[in-house]
């Protein structure tokens, strides 16, 4: 099933010119911020900017995943799966995966080329990537849990922009104020981000957690809330 949806998923992608500029989006987007951030004196400002672009990138594949799954459902493929031995909640769970394989991807790809995490050890960029691209899924069963066409779509995506300023503002809070921003699913690779970015022995900032931490409960957060997600979006749609 991975391939036949995987390959129905670029057959969209190349279809739509949307898609396709959302799937190249992020490349874009990543290489004019790398001259954005070349050009900030200010490390700090460069850090929060460099910082907001990588964890944006898997977020751009989850609207592509949201709009996609959006298609199917007017396009009657997630009905007309009912009557097959193919099961409807695993092939959404598939497409899901596949948008944040994407988004991982495309995030280690943004930032090796950029160079915005070029002291970090590989095997934290990877950590990185892992829980920042879960906001893939996330905001793919955002769109669909609470939007019934494109138009609602675009609205709902726009709404759930917020997700992203919290993390920005996270950046200035290190102090027990960040507890209160954790809600944004891009929080957590945020705060490990702005951790390798501003290690405590240069900048002297206290964070509250080890970022190991900040991993684990950033995996588990953005699991348990597109589980939730998910169990909002299969009863909405009754599959």
């Amino acid at each position: 099933m991975f391939i036949h949806v995987f390959k129905s998923e670029i057959k969209n992608i190349v279809r739509d010119p949307m898609y396709l500029f959302f799937s190249v989006y992020p490349f874009i987007f990543g290489a004019a911020g790398y001259f954005i951030v070349d050009s900030i004196s200010d490390p700090v400002w460069g850090g929060m900017v460099a910082m907001i672009l990588i964890i944006m990138t898997s977020y751009v594949y989850g609207a592509v995943t949201g709009f996609t799954l959006l298609d199917d459902k007017d396009d009657k493929v997630l009905i007309s799966l009912k009557i097959t031995p193919i099961s409807t909640k695993m092939y959404v769970f598939v497409k899901l995966l596949i948008g944040y394989v994407f988004g991982f991807i495309a995030t280690l790809i943004v930032v090796f080329a950029t160079g915005f995490l070029a002291d970090t050890a590989i095997w934290m960029i990877i950590l990185i990537s892992a829980v920042a691209s879960l906001q893939a899924p996330f905001l793919a069963l955002v769109v669909n849990s609470f939007a019934s066409n494109k138009v609602e779509g675009f609205v709902v995506m726009k709404g759930t922009g917020m997700t992203l300023i919290l993390p920005a503002v996270a950046f200035w809070l290190t102090d027990w104020k960040e507890f209160f921003l954790i809600i944004a699913p891009g929080f957590w690779p945020a705060r490990m981000i702005q951790m390798e970015i501003m290690p405590t022995e240069i900048f002297h900032i206290e964070y509250n957690l080890p970022i190991l931490l900040y991993f684990f409960l950033g995996v588990a957060y953005n699991l348990l809330l597109s589980t939730l997600l998910f169990k909002i979006y299969t009863k909405k749609s009754n599959i």
